[in-house]
C-alpha cells in the first residue's frame, strides 16, 4: 500500500471517528443522536433536556426537524417530518400529558374546527386509556409526517390510527414548547435557546 494512500485512509479513519464520537449526546444516561433518518429526510437534533433534575430524574425529551427553530412557528413552518421523543427514566404517569395535550388541542383549535377534532379526542382517548403509564426505559415518538399526520409510537409500537389534523401536532408540541409547558427550563432546551444543564 502506497503511502499516500495509507495518510488517506489513517485520515478518513480519524474523521469518522471525530464523527462518531460526536454523534450523540447523553442527557441523564440517555444517549440522544445529533441526527435521525426518517421517511426519505434527515433530520436534526434541534434540542435536549431532562424532566425532574438529576436527584430525581423522570424522563428525557429530544426533538428534531429538517432545520433550526427557536419557536413553536418556526417548527409548524419547517417544511418535512418533525420528530419528538421522550424516554422514561422511571414509570411515568401519562395522565398530566394527556391533560396538556387535550388542553394544547382546544386552544389550537378556532371553534368551527372543534365538531372535526371529536374523532382524533376519542383515539387520544384511547391510546393513552391503554397506556396509562409509560415504564421505565420505553421511548415515546411522536412523528409529524406530511400527509399522514402525527404518528404516536409507544414501545415501538403504533399507538391508534395518524392524527391528520394539525392542531393534534401543535397540542402535542406544546406541551413541552409551548407559552405554558410543563417545563420553562425544558422548553428553552428544546427550542435551543439554552443548553443542557441539567
Amino acid at each position: 500500500m502506497s503511502l499516500l494512500k495509507t495518510l488517506v485512509l489513517a485520515t478518513l479513519a480519524n474523521v469518522f471517528a471525530a464523527a462518531a464520537m460526536a454523534a450523540t449526546l447523553d442527557v441523564g444516561g440517555v444517549k440522544v443522536d445529533d441526527s435521525v433518518a426518517i421517511y426519505n429526510n434527515t433530520l436534526r437534533l434541534n434540542g435536549a433536556g431532562l424532566v425532574g433534575g438529576a436527584k430525581t430524574p423522570h424522563y428525557v425529551v429530544n426533538v428534531y426537524a429538517r432545520a433550526p427553530f427557536s419557536n413553536l412557528d418556526e417548527l409548524f413552518k419547517t417544511p418535512g417530518p418533525k420528530r419528538l421523543v421522550v424516554t422514561a427514566l422511571r414509570d411515568l404517569d401519562t395522565d398530566p400529558i394527556v391533560k396538556m395535550f387535550t388542553r394544547g388541542v382546544n386552544d389550537s383549535a378556532t371553534k368551527g374546527d372543534i365538531a372535526k377534532l371529536v374523532p382524533g379526542m376519542g383515539n387520544l382517548e384511547n391510546i393513552f386509556r391503554t397506556n396509562k403509564v409509560i415504564r421505565k426505559g420505553d421511548v415515546m415518538m411522536m412523528d409529524w409526517v406530511p400527509i399522514t399526520g402525527l404518528v404516536i409510537y409507544i414501545g415501538g409500537k403504533v399507538q391508534g390510527a395518524p392524527f391528520k389534523e394539525p392542531e393534534f401536532f401543535r397540542g402535542a408540541m406544546s406541551i413541552w414548547m409551548g407559552d405554558s409547558a410543563m417545563d420553562a427550563p425544558l422548553r428553552d432546551e428544546l427550542l435551543g435557546r439554552t443548553k443542557v444543564a441539567r
